[in-house]
Parts: C-alpha cells; structure tokens; sequence
C-alpha cells in the first residue's frame, strides 16, 4: 500500500509541507495520481476521484483568487488522498479549506521541487509496483491457505517461475522499518542470492519479493536435499548476512510441493530472531520454537488449547483466583513444585493446593503433578 506519508518522502521534492493540520495524513492511502492544470468547466471537477494524489500549481487562479478555494473545496469533497500545491499563486490556505480538510481527513500541501514530472512518473511505477506486489501477496496468501503439493508447485511458478525439485525460503525484516529501507534491502539481497546461485550448481533459480512488510526470498534447487539439514544451509546463512544489518529466518530445504512450509519456516524463525535479537536464525536450530511455531499454525491443536486455557480463565474470573497464572508457571517451571513458588512469590503449599485446583477444574483429579504438567506445557506451547 502506498500512503501519502511514501509520496512526502520522495526524494524529487525539494520540499514539501502540511498547509493546515490534518490528523493521519501521512496514513491515507494512494490509489492514483492526477494533475489540476486549468480551471474545471461545471462539474469536470467528478473526473477526480476518491484515493487519487493530487498535484496541482492552481496557475489559474491567479487573476481570480476565489478559483483556488474552490477547487481545493471540491476536490477536499471528493475524498482524494492528498492534494500538493505548488505554492505560486497560492501562499497559504484560507479558513475554509482549512477546516475542510481536518473535518475530511484529506490533507493540502505545499511543495518545492522543479521536475514535478518526475513525481508524478515516480509515484505512478510506485503504484504500479504495489499493484503487482499485492497480486503477489495475494498468491503467497494462497500458498499458505494450499494442502494440494501441485498447486503449491504452480503457484510457485506463476511467482517466480520456479521449477526445480526443491526451494528454501528467507524471511527477512531491514533494521529501519520504512518502505524505503525494505527496498533498498531488496536490491541487496537479489545481487546476494544471485551471486549464492552462481556457486552452487545445483540451484535452478533465486528469487526476491515483498510481502506484508517484510522481503521473501527463494532459492529452489534441481535435486532433491541430500540431508534432513541440507549441507548449503550453513553457507546460505553466511552469503545472507553479506546482504548488511537485517533481521533473518531461514527455512529447511524442502521439496517445491511443500514450499507452503518453508515460507511458514522462514518466518516462524524470523520472529524468534526479532524476540532474541539474533540476527539470522535458522529454522534447523529452532529446536523448542519449531514446535511452539507448529502449534500456533495448527487450528485443532489452538482450538484444544484454547478450550483448557478458558476453563482456567473462567474459573478464575468467577472466584477472583490464579489458576491460569499458576498453570502457565508450572508448565514454564517443567513440573517443579518449588521453582513455580519461587516465580509465583508464593509458598510451595500454595501452589500444591492451586494445582489440585487445576486438576479439579480440568476434568483430570486423578493424575499425577508429572503428568499436569506434560499437560499444561502442551496447553501452553501455543
């Protein structure tokens, strides 16, 4: 999605500025890009329409002042995403606009820049570029939603045209989290896997693109993977961090029917390298976290932990008590009846009574406090 706040920041304007205040400018989406050049015959101002950036120098108002009132009126009426003045005729914005732009959310601006053509063919590749990223994004939407290993492979090649036997993803975040940034990263890491790709023989095509704020990056190879943990793992790890400082998950390598779990791979461990700061984390070394990742993909399994989870939750609610708390610490403590007292803040008797509690609650009074807790760590993997 590109937002009036992306347009500001392009480097063509010399300048550019809020006229009058308008809370959430920068958020407002841009769906196209127009131009004001002469004064509208009687109703030509519909040919503007709802998300379309506006630039306009208002050149024909400068005999008739009134002229740019109104055009800013109309056009603030239609619900453009932004209209940019060039402030030749027009040093400041009256009363009026003013307030018709805070009351519509649809800011005026001023701007200083000489090739606003330039502009203009920027934002338009911008917004053709977004067009083309979000049917992406939509296809990788389908991958992730696909059980059917041919129609991962296809959507796959529709992607990146990827047909070999096997593909490996990373999910990478750039340190600055701007639009520019993530682009800019993009770059890098093409030339980064392309390079990696003219190392090894074996691998049939890399690829990069954008997807909900982060970059996907694929390699897929001609032959199947010679081990559970491909032995390119560890040299892929070290061509990636060349790409400069980002934040990285990098999947398994597994067949391209499967390529659905690789991207949920990549970014299972790309979170667990945001949470522990860890730079570039690979999927094979998740260990305890694949499982946790695992967990939260799989509905069932959320739905049977969510089920044991609320009955806690409502019996403690009901008697003002810490049952929840208490469970969620013994599974986090593996069982230990001290340790959960020692994070608790509480006396070990205390936690031996909740836990018959829990036992009590959860429909299970006969076993013992090894087996609650094997429970519970399941309860609360997720």
């Amino acid at each position: 999605m590109i937002t009036v706040g992306d347009v500001m920041n392009m480097r063509a304007f010399d300048r550019i500025w809020l006229a009058a205040p308008c809370e959430g400018a920068a958020a407002r989406e841009v769906t196209g890009v127009g131009t004001l050049d002469h004064e509208p015959f009687t109703g030509a101002y519909d040919l503007f329409t709802s998300g379309e950036f506006i630039f306009t120098t208002l050149g024909f108002a400068a005999m008739h002042p009134e002229l740019a009132e109104q055009a800013l009126l109309e056009l603030i009426d239609r619900d453009v995403a932004a209209v940019a003045v060039k402030p030749v005729v027009l040093k400041a914005v009256g009363e009026r606009v003013a307030a018709a732009s805070a009351a519509r959310g649809v800011p005026v601006l001023f701007y200083e820049g000489r090739y606003m053509e330039r502009v203009i063919a920027d934002l338009m590749n911008a917004l053709d570029d977004d067009a083309a990223e979000w049917e992406r994004t939509s296809l990788i939407d389908s991958i992730l939603a696909s059980s059917d290993e041919q129609a991962v492979r296809a959507t796959f090649f529709t992607i990146a045209g990827v047909t070999g036997a096997t593909i490996q993803c990373m999910a990478v975040r750039a340190v600055t989290d701007d639009d520019a940034s993530l682009r800019a990263l993009q770059r890098v890491l093409e030339g980064v896997l392309a390079n990696y790709g003219e190392r090894w023989d074996d691998v049939e095509r890399t690829f990069v693109c954008r997807y909900r704020g982060m970059l996907l990056g694929f390699v897929s190879f001609k032959r199947p993977p010679l081990k559970a943990i491909a032995i390119s793992d560890a040299d892929l790890e070290k061509c990636v961090a060349t790409a400069g400082p980002l934040v990285c998950g990098i999947s398994q390598e597994v067949s391209l029917g499967e390529g659905d779990l690789a991207v949920r791979q990549a970014m299972a461990a790309l979170r667990t390298a945001e949470v522990e700061d860890a730079g570039i984390v690979r999927w094979s070394t998740l260990r305890f976290d694949a499982f946790r990742a695992a967990a939260k993909s799989d509905r069932l399994y959320m739905r049977a932990a969510d089920l044991l989870r609320s009955l806690l939750f409502d019996y403690d609610a009901e008697h003002g008590s810490d049952l929840g708390t208490t469970a969620e610490a013994f599974a986090a403590s593996f069982g230990e009846v001290s340790r959960t007292a020692e994070v608790l803040f509480q006396h070990p008797n205390t936690v031996r009574y909740r836990l018959r509690k829990i036992k009590d609650v959860l429909g299970v009074p006969e076993i013992g406090d090894r087996e609650l807790a094997a429970l519970l760590q399941l309860v609360y993997l997720a």
